[in-house]
């Protein structure tokens, strides 16, 4: 969590929130109920139940592994693509497993925001037919398919994901397609103003209310009050 503002926003989609609304043709924070449950979750898991360690609020990814192969951690909350470094890291013999994040209950219970990688053709360029040739090889289901078990991510095609080789077991592989009909697209995707709320308001906001620093109503005026003067410099 020591990059905790991505995933705060986008599994706050998990329990109906999403935080960036639009209204008038602007965005606007807002920090509901249905918005903070899910940091709610993790702020009584540090603070109260202990269920989850201190330590790891300044961890990234790959931080946890070591721990989580000596079995000081019984669950990792990762992106899928770390089921990389999980099966080539892993001692041997070490037995795991992909589960789905926890239901955040309703009809939007497995949902969690996602930003897929996008190709682009610059309209400068020299090569614009060679280049939108190239994206259509790369983007066939086939490719796709290839391209998606080399990243161990997931591809967006539903063709593509329909392709058997994905629907095993292995490596958590079915565990990821089929919740992939639950993503959706991030609520920041075409937020102007959003890195300079994540890093100024947004990133040392949530680290101190995990921490326990300051409570629910602090962080919820830290990311309205002075989160929605950053976005309306860019909406003037």
């Amino acid at each position: 969590m020591s990059e905790p503002v991505s995933q705060s926003v986008n599994l706050s989609l998990s329990t109906g929130g999403q935080l960036f609304y639009r209204e008038g043709g602007e965005n606007e924070v807002r920090y509901g109920p249905a918005d903070s449950a899910v940091a709610e979750l993790i702020h009584r898991q540090v603070n109260e139940d202990g269920t989850a360690p201190r330590s790891s609020l300044g961890m990234g990814g790959s931080d946890t592994l070591p721990g989580f192969f000596a079995d000081r951690y019984a669950l990792l909350p990762l992106d899928f693509s770390f089921r990389q470094q999980v099966a080539q890291q892993a001692p041997e013999g070490f037995g795991w497993s992909v589960l789905p994040m926890p239901s955040g209950g309703g009809p939007e219970g497995l949902a969690q925001g996602v930003a897929p990688q996008t190709l682009s053709v610059a309209r400068d360029s020299d090569h614009r037919q060679a280049a939108a040739g190239l994206i259509a090889f790369l983007t066939r289901a086939d490719h796709a398919v290839e391209l998606a078990r080399g990243d161990w991510m997931l591809p967006t095609g539903t063709t593509a994901l329909a392709d058997p080789s994905l629907s095993t077991e292995e490596s958590g592989w079915r565990s990821g397609v089929e919740l992939a009909a639950a993503l959706r697209p991030s609520p920041v995707l075409g937020v102007r103003g959003y890195p300079e709320w994540k890093d100024k308001i947004a990133t040392p906001a949530f680290q101190e209310y995990y921490n326990g620093a300051v409570d629910l109503e602090d962080l919820r005026d830290e990311l309205t009050d002075d989160g929605n003067r950053i976005l309306d410099r860019y909406q003037r």
